[in-house]
């Protein structure tokens, strides 16, 4: 059975990104093409490289209805381009994932089309769940979903992976949101707390071909990422108040 598609707003944050814009525009245009309903949101967030001009360049030439893009002059993080995007944005649906073309295009929008089916679409938010991984990723995934249960009670599965699929009516106090990638796991235990359903799926998971990682892709950036997760953690009931 063909799945139908929701309004749904795509956020997805651009931070000195310029070697991968042109592919993933271009993947993200064959996208939105077919499907009307997807307004895409291409976020420069803070960019100091030429990431900002290809944006423009890429989207002008293509003179698509539904791909945009918002500008932020100073990167404040990973999670504050988000938050920029969700306040400048209107769908009911909402989902985020990174410009870095690890995680194929095609399998965001599947998980999008899997969650627009169903019609209690406020009781779960859709994941994704990175396989083919090295062991030392997974172990050091599996670590953080440890710690996570630690603080909060509530166990969940690679935090970080791809897209996020969920109801804009689940989102309250979007400005208390992390600025940083502790973002992720603030949207995930907000609906746990809630006593929403996670599902996820699985995505592939490639290696980045473009630019630097931002997030945990070295050993010094999950270094980074940890510290910054398990800052949030330790604030947990305050964060989800």
């Amino acid at each position: 059975m063909k799945k139908t598609m929701n309004k749904v707003d795509v956020l997805i944050p651009c931070y000195n990104e310029d070697k991968n814009i042109e592919t993933l525009i271009n993947s993200w245009a064959s996208v939105a093409k077919k499907n009307q309903d997807l307004n895409i949101y291409f976020i420069d967030n803070g960019s100091t490289d030429s990431t900002n001009k290809a944006l423009k360049g890429f989207i002008e030439n293509l003179n698509l209805p539904n791909l945009f893009i918002l500008e932020i002059e100073i990167n404040k993080g990973y999670g504050h381009g988000i938050k920029f995007g969700l306040s400048l944005s209107h769908s009911q649906i909402v989902c985020w994932t990174h410009a870095d073309l690890q995680i194929p295009v095609e399998e965001v929008v599947e998980v999008i089309k899997e969650y627009s089916s169903i019609n209690d679409r406020e009781k779960f938010i859709f994941k994704g769940k990175r396989i083919k991984r090295n062991v030392f990723d997974k172990l050091f995934t599996n670590f953080m979903s440890i710690i996570g249960y630690f603080y909060t009670g509530y166990f969940i599965k690679d935090i970080n992976a791809q897209p996020k699929v969920f109801s804009r009516s689940n989102l309250n106090a979007v400005d208390q949101f992390p600025d940083d990638f502790s973002i992720d796991a603030h949207i995930l235990y907000l609906h746990k707390k809630n006593n929403k359903t996670i599902k996820a799926f699985d995505t592939h998971f490639f290696n980045r071909t473009g630019n630097k990682s931002k997030g945990g892709g070295s050993f010094k950036g999950k270094l980074m990422l940890s510290y910054k997760t398990f800052k949030y953690l330790k604030n947990f009931k305050k964060n989800i108040s």
